[in-house]
């Protein structure tokens, strides 16, 4: 019988069915949270969360496919995966919604000061108003129009917001038929009132927005970030968000997670933090399962699974008699 080792920790929690598709399908599956050096031995497959898979490990393993539950595949070495003909699948647009939908809700919470109220009436019981501010006619700047990127538009658009997006890969022509504006990074962030940040981290994008790029914004600017934390420089955005150079900022992301206790942002007041939920629904959590327990049963059937990110492997696994699918 194969094994499959479920590093994800959501991986099965809200609903059996993607136990059942692995189970049907002849697979013994083991739950574990942490992994060390020498854990993947004896597991043919992998779902892993945001647990780091080394290079070490998988020398260290008989592993054949590591399936990503989620998009992001930084905590993965795919040069290593790839040397050795191991795919690594990734679930895209499966959490698009749910974290376009929290990234709206930052916005609602920023413009209209929602923490503060209330805390100030749950937390000191004092009915204290606060001026907030109407979306209609607002700038969102996008930075990275991927699927995220997409369903964050296309609702600040019914809000009535202008959208100007940055993402060199995006063809002009294709949104300004969405009504979106295609503009370089620093005059976006000249001109946003907020700036939400959909990329994926990587050697290009880590530190994107740094202590240069802050301070291009305005001073009544809110900088939203559901992406991954190493986008972000933190230290000159704390300093940022403390001085008041820009208004606030809303982070569901951390360069280091969890937060540790001495973060600077603790002491920021002008800042809205939560736990890296963006993904955390219902819907998305099962879609994100189904897709990986897909990938793996079509491997262990002879065919390539869908949205192979390391897409080297492919030609290795034709060579092996693996069928590309429609």
């Amino acid at each position: 019988m194969k094994r499959v080792l479920v590093l994800a920790r959501t991986f099965g929690k809200y609903s059996n069915e993607p136990l059942a598709l692995l189970q049907n399908n002849g697979f013994e599956i083991e739950r574990r949270e942490k992994v060390d050096a020498d854990g993947l031995k004896g597991f043919e497959a992998i779902v892993v969360g945001v647990q780091r898979i080394t290079r070490e490990m998988l020398l260290n393993s008989s592993v054949k496919i590591i399936a990503k539950h989620g998009v992001g595949v930084d905590n993965i070495d795919l040069e290593a995966a790839t040397e050795l003909g191991i795919p690594v699948t990734v679930t895209p647009n499966a959490n698009a919604v749910s974290v376009a939908e929290l990234t709206i809700g930052f916005i609602f919470a920023l413009s209209k000061k929602l923490i503060d109220l209330h805390n100030n009436l749950y937390q000191k019981r004092q009915f204290v108003s606060n001026v907030g501010l109407e979306l209609h006619g607002k700038i969102l700047g996008i930075v990275g129009f991927g699927s995220i990127g997409k369903e964050v538009a296309k609702r600040a658009l019914c809000l009535g917001m202008r959208v100007l997006v940055y993402d060199p890969y995006v063809e002009e022509s294709n949104l300004r038929e969405l009504g979106i504006e295609k503009m370089e990074l620093d005059e976006l962030l000249r001109q946003s009132d907020f700036v939400s940040l959909h990329v994926p981290l990587n050697e290009s994008t880590r530190h994107l927005i740094d202590r240069e790029k802050i301070s291009l914004m305005k001073r009544t600017a809110y900088l939203i970030n559901t992406a991954r934390g190493g986008v972000v420089d933190e230290k000159p955005l704390a300093e940022a968000l403390k001085s008041g150079q820009i208004a606030g900022a809303a982070l569901d992301v951390f360069d280091v997670e969890p937060l540790p206790a001495d973060s600077p942002f603790f002491d920021c007041p002008n800042v809205i933090m939560t736990p890296h939920v963006g993904a955390h629904t219902y819907e998305a959590i099962l879609r994100m399962n189904m897709m990986a327990a897909e990938s793996i049963v079509d491997f262990f059937n002879g065919k390539i699974p869908k949205h192979v990110v390391n897409r080297d492997v492919i030609t290795k696994l034709i060579e092996k008699g693996f069928s590309p699918q429609s």
